[in-house]
């Protein structure tokens, strides 16, 4: 009697009980690898075709949120401003004085301060931050390096309302001195803006250097460069792209920073004189009369959002343009010189000891061996000739980047002491745990740690489950094309809009528009946004890295495709995706420009969605700009700031041990 269970009988049962069509074959639902190309794949039920094509549109609706969110900041900003464009003209909206009571509203000289200040804060954080990276990749020791970046990578996510209640406190006092004025203006901004930039930059040119081949340095090395000659002629030239990419998104930083500007800039919407007078700039005007504009007054306002915003998402369009430009480039001389490979290789005399290796691959790595090399050589022979010798220039370099490196390291450094030194002893369980007394200046900050954690929680709830199940449908259901690029340039849109546009935009729709008035909620919905890119960002990275084997075998065992995302994608991927979470709820923690005019600042206990509060952010920035109590100021932003480095090394111990 024949096997019931033999392949013939299986294929026959199979072929009777599900026929395979082009519609129902799993290839529908798993995406597979260019250039591979199946057979006798596994037939589905309809019934299961049917439940993944809802889940994959279901995916795609929560991937097209980033569309629709960047589509919404930009329609409600536009109509709110509209009544100036219309009513004063785009021309009188550009002019030079800014006097609403006068009804003058003109944004020239905010733009200009806007300007002055990021191109300073570029001008000091950009050598200090290039040269702290080259330093940490290039010159310093592994272990060094490994605590220097990790630091780094914690200092990013310090507060910016801390950077600027530094420069207040310790800055514009010694501006002050120098400059004998009030230590407010472009100076103190300078210093402010560099230090908050520099770990931002830092990060992203170390991510840029490493990434280039480790083999180029190696044959300068071999040609007799120095390591400075190595740096400047061959590492940084292979770097440029990723370098730039990382300035342009500094600047972005900069240009949309708002707290710690508003702090230390004076506020004077004029030219200003010198570079030590009051200005101000588009975004700290917006904070400042935000809160008692009305009508053509507001409009402005909302006016100068639509202008951060164009700017915004133009700086992401020229990231995306070079680093696409930098892509085709690469492919067109990958393709050229396989082209060149082929055309030598009946020129090339091959070794006969290596009859393992397929002779294209052969002659094509000695092609790209020799091509390799005598671009180092070129590049090293246009060099100038040098006024003293290369071993004294390299010397000198080498000491130019241990400088930087120690100059960021140390003002960072200072940052922390100065907070910790200064607020350590106001610290107890009095002050965490009590309630605030008097004008809201005396006591303790226990409500506005409640708001904090509150309003971070709800955030979380609802832009997660979002923003996983969008990069789902990017890494495993998404096939590359004009879409997926429009839903990545939305997303890095969404992730470079200032967060005082962001929170125009949710005073606008969730605050007015939904009624939902100053409260918990309308802040969490304008956060959610906010964190929305970071953790798709990450959960991306997550999921690329599990191994696509992992996949196969799952699909080899008769999983669907939902079965293997949810059952064996996401929980291998799982540490990476909490690393990404963990570190958008330190960034929400932290922010206040987003919940100033969402949340409110009464000292409240919230319980439900609907009640306002005052988050940490905003207490600490009404204690230091009022100087009421600059005690509870310090402890309030030494707590904050542990709250924070908590969460980023929360962060970094998930993401080593998903590495172990």
């Amino acid at each position: 009697m024949a096997n019931s269970a033999s392949p013939e009988n299986l294929k026959n049962a199979v072929k009777e009980s599900q026929p395979i069509t082009t519609k129902t074959r799993l290839a529908d639902i798993e995406p597979m690898p260019a250039g591979v190309h199946t057979r006798n794949l596994k037939a589905v039920s309809r019934k299961t075709l049917i439940k993944e094509r809802a889940l994959e549109w279901t995916f795609l609706g929560c991937a097209m949120l980033a569309v629709v969110a960047v589509l919404a900041i930009f329609i409600f900003t536009f109509l709110r401003a509209l009544p100036v464009l219309t009513d004063l003209g785009i021309t009188k909206f550009f002019e030079l004085e800014w006097a609403p009571t006068d009804g003058h509203f003109g944004i020239t000289a905010l733009l200009t301060g806007s300007l002055i200040v990021t191109a300073g804060a570029l001008l000091l954080g950009v050598p200090l931050a290039v040269g702290c990276a080259v330093y940490l990749t290039e010159i310093a020791r592994p272990r060094l390096s490994k605590i220097v970046s990790a630091a780094v990578d914690l200092l990013a996510g310090v507060p910016s309302v801390i950077f600027g209640f530094f420069g207040i406190v310790m800055l514009r006092p010694l501006i002050a001195h120098l400059t004998g004025g009030l230590g407010f203006g472009a100076i103190t901004a300078w210093l402010v803006l560099a230090i908050m930039i520099v770990p931002t930059i830092t990060t992203l040119t170390m991510d840029a250097l490493r990434a280039s081949p480790l083999g180029i340095r190696e044959a300068s090395y071999a040609m007799g460069a120095t390591k400075w000659q190595t740096i400047y002629k061959v590492v940084l030239p292979a770097s440029k792209v990723g370098i730039i990419n990382a300035v342009v998104l500094g600047m972005g930083r900069a240009i949309g920073e708002t707290m710690a500007v508003l702090m230390v800039v004076g506020n004077a919407p004029v030219i200003p004189s010198s570079f030590a007078a009051p200005l101000s700039t588009l975004t700290s005007q917006i904070a400042l009369d935000m809160g008692y504009s009305s009508g053509m007054h507001r409009s402005a306002l909302f006016g100068m959002g639509v202008v951060l915003f164009i700017i915004s998402a133009s700086l992401v369009g020229i990231v995306r343009f070079l680093s696409t430009s930098r892509e085709r480039r690469d492919e067109k001389k990958l393709a050229l010189e396989k082209k060149n490979a082929r055309e030598k290789a009946s020129q090339v005399d091959l070794p006969t000891i290596q009859p393992d290796v397929p002779e294209d691959k052969l002659n094509e790595a000695i092609v790209q061996q020799k091509s390799t090399r005598e671009h180092i050589k070129m590049l090293l022979s246009h060099a100038r000739k040098p006024l003293i010798s290369k071993d004294a220039t390299n010397v000198g370099m080498l000491m130019v980047f241990r400088a930087a490196a120690a100059i960021a390291s140390a003002v960072l450094l200072l940052i922390i002491i100065f907070v910790t030194i200064n607020g350590a002893p106001v610290l107890s369980l009095d002050f965490i745990f009590g309630w605030p007394r008097g004008v809201n200046a005396e006591g303790g900050i226990w409500p506005t740690i409640v708001s904090s954690l509150y309003v971070t929680g709800l955030a979380m709830l609802i832009c997660v489950p979002l923003a996983v199940l969008a990069a789902v449908y990017l890494t495993e259901y998404a096939k590359q094309g004009k879409l997926v690029n429009y839903l990545r340039f939305a997303t890095d849109t969404l992730a470079s809009v200032p967060s005082i546009v962001m929170g125009l935009f949710g005073f606008a729709l969730f605050v007015e528009v939904f009624s939902f008035g100053l409260s918990m909620l309308s802040a969490a919905l304008a956060l959610a946004l906010m964190m929305l890119p970071i953790v798709m960002r990450t959960t991306e990275e997550a999921i690329r890295a599990v191994p696509r084997y992992i996949r196969w075998g799952s699909y080899g065992l008769g999983a669907t495709k939902w079965q293997t995302v949810s059952k064996v994608v996401l929980p291998s991927a799982f540490p990476r995706i909490a690393t990404g979470i963990v570190l958008a709820i330190g960034r929400a923690v932290g922010e206040t420009a987003v919940v100033l005019y969402t949340m409110g600042q009464a000292i409240n206990m919230p319980f439900t969605p609907l009640d306002s509060g005052r988050p940490m952010t905003i207490h600490l920035y009404l204690l230091a700009n009022e100087g009421v109590n600059m005690q509870a100021a310090y402890g309030t932003a030494l707590l904050l700031m542990l709250m924070i480095l908590a969460f980023n090394l929360f962060a970094r111990w998930l993401s080593q041990r998903s590495k172990c």
